[in-house]
């Protein structure tokens, strides 16, 4: 059991992450038209919380994360809402290889910075999106170390990134048009962390 698993059922009742998972929907929402023939990835979707603006918008989603505690979390509360259009792959983007998928849209919500090797991983995605798909993955930007009480204990595998760097790694992967750029920063421990998303385009 890792520690998101240990935490999964209290995950929902923290205010900062409700306004987050709102304002990254809002930036993605800004930069692609959504519609109801879409077939979606969330990495690391956790207990839905971005998934759920999505859920009456597209065809199905498909969410990836490692923690079966959150997964289970996020199963309940879809059965909840009578929600018959999301799937859950536990998944390891650390050990594991993502292939045989065709997503028209991929999103991600402050998941990269526990991936080992995101530039890596964003090759993978890129070779499971339609061509003519998009990308948003939100995440911190370089932060002190002091975002997480325990990087350990939190399995933080990046303090944040930098955003021209992570936007090289969009290009480097084949992505076209894209723009990382700040959309909100987190109130917490009396310090405010901004916040990216990384937007992207699969050629047609």
């Amino acid at each position: 059991m890792n520690r998101f698993d240990q935490i999964a059922h209290n995950w929902d009742a923290v205010p900062r992450r409700l306004l987050l998972a709102e304002k990254t929907f809002n930036a993605i929402s800004q930069k692609i038209v959504i519609n109801s023939d879409m077939k979606l990835l969330d990495v690391g979707i956790g207990t839905g919380l971005l998934s759920m603006y999505f859920i009456t918008k597209v065809k199905h989603i498909t969410g990836i994360d490692n923690s079966e505690g959150m997964l289970t979390m996020l199963k309940e509360k879809a059965q909840k809402a009578d929600v018959n259009n999301i799937s859950t792959v536990l998944f390891d983007a650390d050990k594991q290889i993502l292939t045989g998928y065709n997503f028209d849209l991929v999103i991600s919500n402050m998941t990269f910075h526990h991936i080992s090797n995101p530039e890596s991983f964003l090759k993978q995605l890129f070779q499971n999106i339609k061509p003519g798909g998009k990308i948003g993955i939100a995440d911190i930007e370089t932060e002190d170390g002091t975002f997480h009480d325990d990087n350990a204990a939190a399995d933080v595998k990046h303090l944040g990134f930098d955003k021209t760097r992570f936007n090289r790694w969009m290009i480097t992967a084949g992505f076209i048009n894209t723009d990382v750029s700040r959309i909100f920063e987190i109130d917490k421990n009396e310090k405010k962390y901004p916040v990216f998303l990384a937007y992207g385009e699969k050629q047609n």
